[in-house]
């Protein structure tokens, strides 16, 4: 069997073969298809699929939609997708959502630490260093919104696939991105002042970064079975 890495390589290799018009149609696919959800190994071997199919369509002298039979690529995609997702069960379905939470406890606290440790250095020097992470409601509340961040860029992301190509268009889902993104951010920056030094209790850094790590992994794991 494939490992994933071999799979994206030869499919960057064989997308190289395409037309330059199906070359930009496959590259949608891919951002819609990479961003549903679905297993890593699934929507690796579908692609391939789909690839697979157009280069035989451009030896024919067939278009894509011809060759898909639908004229609907998005709705073909959409149809298969959720053909692969009802086969899933609750944790395949969740194994995304549980990376995006392993890299945010990951990456948040990490930087939280060091930003923290920096000032008690530089004011004290390394013989008052520890590797405790103070918890403080500021933490909790910033690591559930950076998840939603990143799942709400990957649904739109994913949304705006096969969307008119227009500079108008174009401009519009950037400002309405760039509004909403401002907004998460603005939240962000909200609970730093309003739960700012509401400590509740003391953790070694390096269990959270464990907890942080087996969870990104456990989640690869999950959505490349």
């Amino acid at each position: 069997m494939f490992k994933i890495r071999d799979l994206v390589k030869q499919l960057n290799e064989s997308s190289k073969n395409l037309s330059e018009d199906n070359k930009k149609i496959f590259d949608e696919i891919i951002v819609y298809v990479r961003t549903s959800n679905i297993k890593t190994r699934d929507a690796e071997e579908f692609l391939q699929q789909i690839l697979d199919s157009i280069l035989n369509a451009e030896n024919q002298g067939l278009s894509i939609e011809e060759v898909l039979g639908s004229s609907d690529i998005k709705g073909y995609c959409k149809e298969v997708i959720n053909t692969y997702k009802e086969s899933y069960n609750l944790l395949s379905l969740s194994s995304e959502y549980v990376m995006y939470a392993g890299t945010v406890i990951f990456i948040l606290p990490f930087f939280h630490y060091i930003f923290n440790t920096i000032p008690s250095i530089a004011k004290y020097g390394l013989n008052n260093l520890t590797f405790n992470l103070t918890i403080d409601l500021k933490l909790i509340f910033q690591i559930p919104l950076l998840v939603l961040m990143i799942i709400f860029t990957m649904k739109a992301v994913r949304k705006s696939c096969f969307k008119s190509s227009s500079k108008y268009y174009k401009i519009k889902e950037f400002f309405i991105l760039w509004i909403l993104s401002i907004l998460l951010i603005l939240l962000l920056v909200a609970t730093h002042f309003v739960f700012n030094n509401i400590f509740l209790f003391n953790v070694n850094i390096f269990i959270i970064l464990f907890i942080g790590t087996i969870l990104y992994f456990s989640g690869n794991y999950l959505s490349e079975q």
